[in-house]
């Protein structure tokens, strides 16, 4: 008998086009939040996830003890990659320290230094700190993609997330994914690693690239969702408002503020039904 879709568990067509819009870097800064709080009450439904290392995910956190219907995870967070605003590990971990006492930039700087048992740790406390401040997540995911740099740190990803009973985001290595995967260079153990997973993988992830006008950026993310393949997508954007802080964080702040908008906008939301679209979160592939 034919394994089901995940479609088909939700209770679509088997070629249904799911999908997963996902706010990354929540905590970030109070910008962020107050970008992700408007779109979770007001704009389109999406998912997001927390980096708990960072000054602002405390408040995000409370702000979900208030409001547990709602989609909300774990970005697991291992470098600290702007220039003058930085973060720290839980764990004080050295491998997971650069000289000036933060995260490292880098994912292959965190590599080539961390050991994998300081990266279970790390990531262990980061889940165990938001339970502790009366959260319950519902993913996790990975900040820059370091959890997945190498087969050792994602195998400690995966184990990590099922100690605590949470989906992991994972790719399906699908024959486009794998063409995708091995173009960047991931070691074929974590290809091997995920088909072995029976948790909800991704078919396809993407997420907007920068254009120079408003308009450019959206036109650019409706070809994006008009091109969704069958099966679950994950379209990751980074939505802040606008601030004098914001700008001085980082270059990509008019991008950031611009996907905050959009996500926002009806139009959008009119153009996602209009392609038949099924907007999805984790917390329903948790129930299936």
């Amino acid at each position: 008998m034919r394994e089901q879709t995940m479609a088909e568990k939700l209770g679509y067509p088997p070629d249904a086009r799911l999908l997963i819009i996902h706010c990354d870097d929540i905590g970030m800064s109070f910008e962020a939040n107050a970008a992700v709080k408007d779109l979770l009450t007001s704009g389109i439904p999406v998912s997001c996830s927390v980096m708990i290392p960072c000054p602002w995910a405390y408040d995000f956190m409370q702000w979900y003890r208030n409001h547990p219907e709602f989609d909300v995870g774990i970005h697991v967070t291992l470098t600290s990659e702007w220039n003058t605003y930085r973060w720290r590990p839980l764990t004080g971990s050295a491998g997971l320290t650069d000289e000036d006492g933060f995260m490292p930039k880098r994912p292959e700087t965190v590599v080539r230094q961390a050991t994998v048992e300081e990266v279970r740790r790390e990531t262990a406390a980061q889940i165990q700190q938001a339970l502790d401040w009366g959260a319950r997540p519902t993913h996790i995911d990975t900040h820059m993609g370091t959890s997945l740099a190498s087969y050792e740190f994602a195998e400690a990803y995966i184990t990590t997330a099922r100690e605590f009973d949470l989906p992991p985001m994972i790719l399906d290595p699908n024959p486009e994914m794998l063409a995708v995967l091995t173009e960047q260079g991931y070691d074929p153990r974590i290809v091997d690693l995920m088909k072995k997973e029976t948790t909800p993988k991704l078919t396809t992830l993407s997420s907007t690239a920068f254009e120079e006008t408003y308009e450019a950026t959206k036109q650019a993310i409706y070809k994006q969702l008009e091109n969704l393949p069958p099966g679950l997508s994950y379209f990751i954007i980074h939505p802040a408002k606008e601030s004098d802080a914001m700008r001085t964080i980082t270059a990509s702040w008019q991008q950031r503020y611009w996907e905050y908008k959009i996500f926002m906008e009806e139009e959008t939301r009119a153009k996602i039904n209009e392609l038949g679209i099924k907007l999805v979160t984790w917390s329903q592939l948790q129930a299936v």
